[in-house]
């Protein structure tokens, strides 16, 4: 797979989790709560949601495509499973907690696991190929 289709898979993950944000803080959050303090907190929310997929579209330039296209790969699969458990099958009072905390978890865990499985992947996958041409 050419660098450039990893970068572009790495980007098309990367608008699909910011989409994924703005729907949740559009549609999702509090809607009676209208003002200022509500609007600031939810447009924080939402950049901190997507400092993640920033990060993984900076990796995914150049020779680090494979680890941006996991990162955001793994962040992606992380926001979606949030996303179900909060909205559609809540476990209990405390799900909508995870939102708060889910952007923290992809920039400390869930991201550079991604990107270092993905970086393992490509370069075993690229070593193999190497020895067989």
């Amino acid at each position: 797979m050419p660098s450039s289709t990893l970068t572009q898979s790495a980007l098309a993950l990367c608008g699909a989790g910011a989409a994924l944000h703005l729907y949740t803080v559009v549609f999702k959050a509090a809607g009676g709560e209208e003002g200022a303090g509500a609007s600031a907190f939810l447009i924080g929310l939402w950049v901190f949601s997507c400092a993640p997929y920033a990060i993984s579209a900076w990796l995914a330039r150049g020779r680090w495509a494979a680890w941006g296209l996991g990162a955001a790969a793994a962040c992606l699969v992380a926001d979606l499973y949030m996303h179900y458990s909060v909205f559609v099958a809540p476990a209990g009072s405390t799900a909508a907690l995870g939102l708060l905390f889910m952007p923290l978890w992809n920039l400390l865990i869930i991201g550079p696991a991604g990107a270092l499985l993905a970086g393992a992947v490509h370069w075993a996958w690229r070593r193999k190929a190497g020895a067989a041409g």
